[in-house]
């Protein structure tokens, strides 16, 4: 699910809810209950909820020396 950024005029919190795209925009600030709350400019990112165990499926670190340009750190 997407993230987005938000920001109560009324407090000046600031915030991140993950919902659908085609969820309505919050509109109450969740610190102080203003109904002044906008999306602001972020960076953007995704909510990933992992099921498994933290370090499955990690890919090996490159090797040193060179660096991963070119495709040649031994990642397969």
């Amino acid at each position: 699910m997407p993230l987005y950024d938000y920001k109560c005029d009324g407090c000046a919190a600031r915030f991140e809810v993950d919902h659908p795209m085609s969820a309505p925009p919050v509109r109450v600030c969740p610190e102080c209950g203003a109904q002044q709350v906008r999306k602001i400019l972020s960076t953007g990112g995704i909510s990933i909820r992992n099921s498994g165990s933290a370090g499955q499926n990690v890919p090996p670190p490159c090797a040193g020396g060179g660096g991963c340009a070119g495709g040649m750190c031994g990642m397969r």
